[in-house]
């Protein structure tokens, strides 16, 4: 298994760079409306009421699964596929894994200090620092890139792509589900998870063709040659 190559197409790279800046851009204009009310607060309040219900059942425990997967349980497994990834000597996709994740963490985090918005007042799971944007939504986004290039092969990664977006948009459910996130929120932390994964992909091109280039020079069948001195008959 090798890590696939970055997009060749400048748009994957426009977007990268942009989406986040776009977020950020979000990120003030929160910061600078009244107090809790951005442009778009009638439609995040209207989905926080449509969306939620009992602490139990079925929802209710798959939203806790992925609210757990989304703090320090998910970060134990990450440590776990990135010792993975080092006993198979894929050190150079162990630290794209790593770097993305780091990456997106420090991104979002950067963002809310800029936002401060205020999370939802009926929100139903303890929950940290700012709401915009959510920090569990970017690094699930941020996750199914990282498995996008260095676990799936490249002629499965069109089937891989459906199944990305629907665990992204199934942890963006699970926060506003809990109503631990405004489902802006959730839209602008999936987007900026995955640009930055995106980003530092693009960024560690080199470290990941130079791994992709030895792994195929070592799985390529030997050539033999003819002894020396050995004569072919016509």
């Amino acid at each position: 298994m090798t890590p696939n190559g970055f997009p060749k197409s400048r748009l994957a790279l426009v977007l990268a760079v942009l989406v986040p800046l776009g977020v950020l851009g979000d990120a003030l204009w929160v910061r600078l409306a009244a107090p809790g009310t951005p442009p778009w607060q009638g439609l995040d309040e209207s989905w926080n009421d449509l969306v939620g219900g009992p602490a139990d059942g079925l929802r209710w425990q798959l939203a806790q699964l992925l609210n757990r997967l989304g703090g320090e349980p998910g970060l134990a497994l990450l440590a776990i596929a990135v010792v993975a990834l080092l006993i198979a000597r894929r050190w150079r996709s162990a630290v794209f894994a790593c770097a993305a994740v780091a990456a997106t963490s420090l991104v979002v985090e950067l963002i809310k200090l800029v936002g401060e918005r205020p999370r939802p007042l009926d929100v139903m799971v303890d929950t940290g620092s700012w709401a915009f944007p959510s920090g569990h939504s970017a690094r699930m986004a941020a996750f199914v890139v990282i498995v996008a290039v260095v676990w799936i092969p490249a002629r499965h990664l069109r089937a891989w792509w459906p199944v990305a977006v629907f665990l992204t948009v199934l942890m963006m459910g699970a926060r506003t589900w809990q109503h631990a996130h405004w489902l802006t929120d959730t839209i602008g932390g999936a987007a900026t998870g995955w640009a930055v994964a995106a980003l530092v992909w693009r960024v560690c091109t080199p470290l990941l063709d130079r791994e992709r280039a030895e792994r195929e020079a070592v799985d390529a069948p030997a050539v033999v040659e003819p002894a020396a001195g050995e004569e072919h008959l016509s």
